[in-house]
């Protein structure tokens, strides 16, 4: 019993990180420098809150009740860049704490879905990294500009 409940409050934080996943999305995405950037973030937003629907048909098939859905608090960078650095630094935590929690599920049905779940987090790392590499590029390309239009000649 004290095995199941620690699952549940291990669900719990899922369910919060999902939340302020959901979120940091939807700020990403208003940040993105151009439409293609910001449908791919919508994009990962739309999996981040499927992600929290399938935490949370886990939690209710254990418990027999849904969870109470968690606040969440949220503090970004300004700086797209930095924005990005920070949601994949977060995706790789996350990627080691599903990882965890898969261990210690015991359902088949449970465990695939957290395959699944684990499987597009690994995608949406993949895409973040990529974009901040580009977003980093695009940064060095403009400071490069700017020292060129700053040198005497």
């Amino acid at each position: 019993m004290e095995e199941q409940q620690a699952l549940l409050q291990d669900l719990g934080l899922g369910l919060q990180a999902q939340r302020r996943a959901v979120r940091v999305y939807e700020i990403l995405a208003a940040a993105a420098p151009n439409r293609r950037e910001r449908e791919l973030l919508l994009g990962v937003r739309r999996e981040e809150r499927r992600h929290y629907y399938f935490l949370e048909a886990i939690y209710e098939d254990l418990s027999g009740q849904g969870p109470v859905p968690p606040r969440v608090a949220l503090s970004l960078p300004r700086q797209y860049p930095e924005m990005l650095k920070t949601a994949l630094c977060d995706k790789l935590a996350a990627i080691d704490f599903y990882q965890a929690l898969r261990e210690k599920i015991r359902c088949g049905k449970n465990q695939q879905l957290m395959d699944f779940l684990l499987a597009e987090q690994k995608e949406q790392a993949r895409l973040l990294a990529a974009l901040y590499d580009r977003s980093m590029g695009r940064r060095d390309q403009s400071q490069d500009r700017s020292e060129q239009t700053e040198r005497p000649l």
